[in-house]
């Protein structure tokens, strides 16, 4: 028995983010059907594959519709005797075109891509200017207004630490609690005139990253003020933060172990 751990890089433009579901096109579903393929198991007829070892791919997280990553860590469990170098060739040639994997590596068989992820480090870009981008439109939260970046700066470390976060948690998140730690959340302004919006993280709530740039977002366009921000966090009420960052410009940059 092996335990295969798969780094994978995806454009989720074209998905209903990472989690199977029913007649739409997720990223898992497609890892699925793509090992599913290359170890060569029969299909049943409820859809699933027949040999009882292999267990479906697990992975680390789950991003919503829409969402990219360079590195999202799933595994899955196999008997089969391919070499690692053959495992990855093999589901790159099957998978989409955006969607890659970009290394496999056998793990004891008792690792768990989510149990033992140590943190995550998450991107969102913003896209300012009287122009919008034709080639960002799927990569990139356009807005035409200007930002104060260093308002946003200011916001962002008030964000960083171990706190409750329930003001920054979408309905229906499955966490049994609202505590999580924020390690370190940069603002910076690129040349290009992109805003990017670091942030490294232990684990997050479910859309934790894009209700928390919203609202340093709101913050920039002055319609809060730095005080209010702080009252938001405080809060620890959904209600209180403005909305939720639109999903294109969210990007799942690194899975720590």
């Amino acid at each position: 028995m092996r335990n295969i751990k798969l780094t994978i890089e995806y454009d989720g433009t074209n998905y209903s983010g990472w989690q199977i579901q029913p007649d739409c096109p997720t990223i898992q579903g497609e890892l699925e059907a793509a090992v599913i393929t290359i170890i060569n198991f029969s299909i049943s007829p409820d859809g699933l594959p027949s040999d009882p070892i292999y267990d479906g791919i697990h992975g680390a997280s789950r991003t919503d519709a829409g969402v990219h990553a360079f590195d999202h860590v799933a595994t899955f469990k196999t008997e089969s005797a391919i070499p690692i170098y053959g495992i990855i060739r093999g589901l790159n040639s099957v998978l989409p075109r955006d969607i890659a994997i970009k290394d496999a590596v056998d793990m004891p068989l008792d690792f768990d891509a989510r149990r033992h992820s140590k943190g995550k480090t998450y991107l969102y870009k913003v896209l300012t200017g009287p122009t919008r981008s034709p080639v960002y439109r799927n990569r990139a939260w356009y807005l035409r207004q200007s930002l104060d970046l260093e308002l946003m700066q200011e916001g962002a470390r008030l964000l960083v630490g171990e706190k409750d976060f329930s003001s920054f948690r979408a309905s229906g998140c499955g966490a049994k609690h609202p505590i999580r730690e924020v390690i370190s959340f940069i603002v910076e302004c690129k040349d290009d005139g992109f805003i990017e919006f670091t942030v490294n993280g232990t684990a997050f709530l479910r859309h934790m990253v894009r209700i928390m740039v919203g609202t340093l977002v709101e913050l920039g366009k002055g319609n809060i003020s730095i005080d209010e921000f702080e009252k938001i966090i405080e809060a620890k009420d959904r209600t209180r933060a403005p909305y939720t960052a639109v999903p294109e410009g969210l990007y799942l940059v690194k899975t720590k172990y």
